[in-house]
């Protein structure tokens, strides 16, 4: 039996274990919810006998009642980032325009919510084309019911003025928030967008984010995505990116705050000397659980991809990696890299890593690897023996480890706030 009360908080006493989230699905009449709640009903939620999900317990995301997210007329949003940008903000997953700013300030550019365009040419043609629901509950379940999200379309030859910065602010508890972006770069154009989520003390808080990247021929789409969300909610994501020839989409994760984070990349390249480069810099402690989860899909010949996931490790911390690069028979020629390391600080840090390559042509050039280990004793010493202090000279040893992937960013001012970030984490570790 669901009971469903005036606040729409809902309780479930049904032995489906999907029962406190499956009302709030119901109803939506957003393009493909019928299919996905169909598809939602059918799947079951991923276990450790799940192979995707082994080390990432999400059974008891299911465990309380959810309310549909409202807004929050009492946000206090953080300062300004000190470069010019575009700021665009969601509150519980619900765009506001009264704290986002001017968004039309430059022709050939759409950055809005995507409810409002639903019915536009360019969105019926791409929405849902790159998050398939029928293997993955939870793109289903955003897919069945989103709560809103952002539209950027770039027409042709259009290079974006400023990055875009989109905040994303959860402020309430015990509320399922469903974010929605569809990104969509014509041929030639140019666009950086800086994806921030922040919270204010909601642990029992459950985002699911789905966003689907088109990027056309020669165009090129930078997503830098930052999650410092301390006593956050549970953040679950997934991206379904296609790269046409000639196109790059880089995308940049960095996670320094957070409960339970999984996120999810698919990246399709589907044209001749398309590229997709994945970078990753992870610093967990306390208990976060934080799971990187990539596919690149060599689709057609003559591509190239370059993956770089670092992470430093510590208190009760979980990191998992799982990277599976896939070259079909005819992608001859090939380019495709990708490495994991990462650095445990104390006994009770936890790593999974999975690097995979799957290939089926013969004139490639591929590789991939992995590391687990700790500070380098030597190195420690050598800094000790120079004066420096244990917890300085940890420090150091582990901004150097961490520094060859932030040097990857080509944003200089947004590589100085990422790299104070980061800095100011590894002095808790």
């Amino acid at each position: 039996m669901i009971r469903k009360s005036d606040d729409q908080m809902i309780t479930a006493t049904s032995t489906d274990p999907k029962a406190t989230v499956l009302p709030l699905l119901e109803g939506s009449t957003w393009p493909g919810a019928s299919e996905a709640i169909a598809q939602v009903h059918a799947l079951p939620v991923p276990t450790s006998k799940t192979e995707a999900w082994k080390y990432t317990r999400v059974g008891k995301l299911f465990n309380q009642p959810y309310a549909a997210p409202k807004g929050d007329a009492n946000v206090t949003l953080p300062a300004r980032l000190p470069f010019e940008s575009t700021r665009v903000v969601f509150v519980n997953g619900h765009f506001r325009a009264d704290l986002s700013d001017d968004l039309k300030g430059q022709k050939g550019l759409v950055i809005d919510s995507l409810k409002h365009h639903l019915a536009h040419g360019p969105v019926k043609e791409h929405y849902g084309t790159l998050a398939p629901t029928s293997e993955h509950l939870f793109t289903a379940m955003n897919t069945a019911a989103p709560t809103d999200g952002l539209i950027l379309l770039v027409t042709k030859g259009v290079k974006v003025e400023r990055p875009i910065h989109v905040l994303h602010v959860t402020t309430r508890e015990r509320q399922l928030v469903q974010a929605r972006d569809l990104f969509m770069l014509h041929e030639g154009a140019e666009a950086e967008v800086i994806i921030e989520h922040i919270a204010m003390d909601t642990p029992e808080a459950f985002v699911n984010s789905v966003r689907e990247c088109v990027v056309g021929e020669g165009a090129r789409l930078t997503v830098h995505k930052l999650q410092h969300e301390v006593n956050g909610p549970a953040n679950i994501s997934f991206e379904g990116v296609r790269v046409a020839a000639k196109g790059h989409m880089r995308i940049s994760t960095t996670t320094l705050d957070g409960a339970l984070i999984r996120n999810e990349v698919k990246v399709s390249l589907a044209g001749p000397e398309a590229h997709a480069e994945l970078n990753g810099v992870y610093l967990l402690n306390g208990t976060t659980h934080c799971d990187n989860h990539t596919y690149i899909g060599h689709d057609v010949p003559d591509c190239t991809s370059d993956e770089l996931y670092k992470g430093i490790v510590a208190g009760k911390g979980t990191s998992v990696f799982n990277g599976k690069v896939y070259v079909k028979q005819d992608a001859q020629r090939t380019r495709a890299y990708q490495s994991n390391a990462n650095i445990l600080l104390g006994d009770d840090a936890k790593v999974y890593t999975k690097p995979e390559l799957e290939i089926y042509a013969d004139d490639v050039k591929c590789s991939h690897g992995c590391t687990i280990g700790r500070l380098d004793e030597k190195g420690l010493f050598y800094l000790r023996s120079r004066g420096v202090s244990e917890a300085e000279a940890r420090k150091l040893m582990a901004h150097a480890f961490i520094t060859e992937v932030v040097e990857r960013v080509q944003n200089e001012e947004w590589k100085a706030v990422l790299t104070a970030l980061i800095d100011a984490k590894l002095a808790k570790l």
